[in-house]
C-alpha cells in the first residue's frame, strides 16, 4: 500500500457520500480533501459511475471515464500521509474559527423499535362473573 495522499475532488454540484470499509464517507460538491490514494482511486471510481450513470452513458465508455476521473484529482504531487493530516488538521482548525457556534443543543434522538408493552390491570373479578351468568 502506497503511503502516500493525493487531493481528492468532489467535482459534482451535489454531495457524494460512499463508504470505504463500512464507514460512509461524504464530501460535499466542489470539496477538495486529501487523500489516501487507494481511498482516493475507490472513491473517484464511485464518483464517476454515479456521474456516468446520471449522464446516461454507458459505465465503460472509457474516454468519458478518463476525462471524469481526471477532474477528481487536484494537479498536484502525491505528498506524504503526515503531511496531509497536518494540512487537514489546519484546515479543520480554520474551518471550526469560521463557523458560527451553535448554543442549541438537540435532544437525544429516541431509538427506533418496537414500543413498550403496556401492562393492563387484572380484570375484575366481578364484571367476569357477571359475563360468564
Amino acid at each position: 500500500m502506497s503511503n502516500q495522499a493525493v487531493k481528492f475532488r468532489n467535482f459534482t454540484k451535489e454531495d457524494f457520500t460512499y463508504s470505504w470499509d463500512s464507514i460512509p464517507f461524504t464530501f460535499k460538491a466542489g470539496q477538495e480533501i486529501y487523500l489516501e490514494e487507494y481511498k482516493a482511486r475507490h472513491f473517484a471510481k464511485h464518483l464517476v459511475d454515479l456521474e456516468l450513470n446520471r449522464l446516461g452513458k454507458p459505465t465503460n465508455n472509457a474516454a468519458e471515464r478518463d476525462r471524469l476521473t481526471r477532474l477528481c484529482f487536484v494537479d498536484e504531487a502525491p505528498i506524504s500521509t503526515m503531511e496531509a493530516m497536518q494540512i487537514e488538521e489546519k484546515n479543520k482548525a480554520l474551518e471550526s474559527k469560521e463557523a458560527p457556534i451553535s448554543t442549541e443543543t438537540e435532544p437525544p434522538k429516541r431509538k427506533a423499535g418496537r414500543p413498550k408493552k403496556v401492562e393492563l390491570p387484572p380484570p375484575d373479578e366481578f364484571s367476569a362473573s357477571e359475563a360468564s351468568n
